[in-house]
């Protein structure tokens, strides 16, 4: 069998349906391989996009998402993507066809020996769980095979592969060649029976969930477990989609959190994280002030963030999966919490509200028109001022995913991730973004004319880098610097846009506009959401 034929029929196993990329010369007998192929692969227009559109659909299929790209300037302009899959925990494989191994530098000591090449491995070492380039074709099958454990073990995460153009087009037996064979680390008692022995002291316990909860689709588990036991939740901001509806659900934590959530932390008497990284916009920089009455127990799948301590916690290093299983085995041996604790969370959240807004109108229409998106529906946000909106004004209707870059925060990550939600969920996809953000990857637009995605994309355009302007507005007193009209920026002619790549076009400028949006899903359309400047 040909590698490049194995690589393809491996995708096929692992029930992927859908891959992105650009042709190269590097990747031709890959690309070659795929013709007759179940696996859709589509062309976006720039690698970034491919990268985003793979994170995208990997977080809404809970599966393997991949992009792919030639040597040299291909493989670089994957990093961002490749970094956002770090941050945010995708598992993802990124494929770069290499050059030939005869035209690489090896050890010589050069800038370059093969025109586009470039260290592809080593430039991504730092931003993935394992960056490796093939040397002899025997090793093909155990790499890759290593590839896709890796990307979803334990914490997931990307995997980098440079495969030589040369390996590729190799004839090869597979079933003679040795396969991948994992171990796995199984939980220690001592851990499993210290929570049990944790819960039973507890006179106020919370969970709380972090993004892990979310990627594992263990969130209706936990809501049955907590609700069982009279256990209050709270979440990180990555998994506050999960809990529509769910009466011990109390909200998110953090900066811009609810400040119930936010109370509970500091009343209550045991925290038990799970799969939450903790970082300083949860809990603050004085990490050893977080919940500062309570126990605490952190469940995470990554040992590195463990020893990222806070000072006084007892740290699990295992799989949220196990440790949820293990607490249902025994969950009729626990008690159920006295009603007190619940009775006191849910009463301050009736009572309790979110600080006055930076950007009242901003919100006021997000409120309005959030309140139209349809249920059962994706959201693909943007990084900017509309994701702040979104995060504060949406009222989850049953079904609903907000999927973002959350970690790296990467403005251009909503319309080609959308890409990559569309075919993994086979749903219509609403795609909020932001003046600025949708200028990053723009080019994609063609892409989902191309192939008819019915992708609502709302443009919240206020003319300003809007969080840059913020900063700007509190920090230097108004001066600003290339984030306003008249300090260097200028937002771009969104209807003009709109008929360039044959997206339907509605503009809103009154709350009474709000009206004229429709779900009818014909094609792609466009949103233009107009606001001050100010916002």
């Amino acid at each position: 069998m040909k590698v490049s034929d194995y690589l393809v029929k491996l995708l096929e196993e692992n029930d992927i349906t859908d891959i992105f990329g650009i042709p190269g010369v590097g990747c031709g007998h890959f690309m070659n391989s795929m013709i007759d192929s179940k696996i859709t692969s589509h062309l976006t227009y720039h690698e970034q996009g491919a990268a985003f559109a793979a994170c995208g659909y990997a977080q809404a299929s809970h599966k393997i998402g991949m992009a792919y790209t030639t040597a040299g300037p291909g493989g670089t302009n994957l990093v961002t993507g490749i970094a956002n899959a770090y941050a945010d925990s995708i598992p993802t494989i990124f494929m770069v066809g290499e050059k030939d191994l005869a035209e690489l530098k090896g050890g010589l000591n050069v800038r370059q020996k093969a025109s586009q090449e470039v260290d592809i491995t080593d430039v991504c070492r730092p931003i993935t769980k394992w960056s490796y380039q093939i040397r002899k074709k025997e090793e093909v099958r155990y790499v890759f095979e290593k590839a896709f454990y890796i990307a979803k073990s334990e914490r997931p995460g990307p995997v980098l592969i440079d495969m030589p153009s040369d390996i590729a087009r190799e004839e090869l037996d597979i079933e003679l060649q040795e396969g991948f064979h994992p171990k796995k680390n199984p939980v220690q008692n001592k851990y499993l029976s210290l929570i049990i022995t944790e819960l039973e002291r507890s006179k106020k316990p919370l969970i709380l969930a972090g993004n892990a909860m979310k990627q594992e689709q263990l969130e209706e588990s936990l809501t049955e477990l907590t609700q069982k036991l009279n256990i209050p939740i709270v979440s990180t901001l990555v998994a506050f989609d999960c809990f529509t509806g769910v009466h011990n659900y109390l909200g998110y934590i953090g900066m811009d959190g609810d400040p119930v959530a936010n109370k509970a932390v500091r009343e209550c008497d045991l925290l038990i994280t799970m799969g939450a990284r903790l970082n300083f916009k949860q809990i603050g920089y004085k990490r050893d002030k977080f919940a500062p009455q309570a126990r605490i127990i952190r469940i995470d799948a990554d040992q590195a963030e463990l020893d990222y301590k806070l000072g006084r916690e007892m740290a699990v290093c295992a799989d949220v999966r196990d440790i949820l299983s293990y607490l249902w085995s025994n969950v009729s041996s626990l008690k159920k919490f006295d009603e007190s604790w619940m009775d006191w969370c849910i009463e301050e959240r009736k009572i309790s509200n979110k600080a006055g807004s930076l950007n009242p109108i901003g919100d006021q229409f997000m409120s309005a028109i959030a309140e139209t998106f349809p249920k059962n529906m994706p959201i693909a946000v943007d990084t900017g001022s509309h994701r702040r909106w979104l995060m504060s004004q949406i009222k989850f209707k049953e079904g609903q995913r907000v999927y973002q870059s959350a970690g790296l925060a990467s403005m251009g990550y909503a319309l080609p991730a959308s890409i990559g939600i569309y075919y993994a969920s086979h749903s219509p996809v609403i795609c909020v973004d932001g003046d600025g953000g949708i200028m990053m990857n723009l080019q994609e637009m063609q892409l989902i004319k191309r192939e008819n995605i019915p992708v609502v994309l709302f443009v919240f355009n206020n003319h300003a880098l809007g969080d840059i302007m913020e900063f700007q507005k509190r920090i230097f007193h108004k001066n600003y610097f290339t984030t306003t009209e008249g300090s260097g920026y200028q937002a771009a002619d969104y209807e003009g846009i709109a008929k360039a790549f044959g997206f339907a076009y509605t503009k809103i400028q009154t709350m009474e506009d709000v009206k004229k949006i429709s779900y009818d899903f014909n094609g792609p359309q466009l949103v233009e959401v107009l606001l001050p400047s100010n916002e």
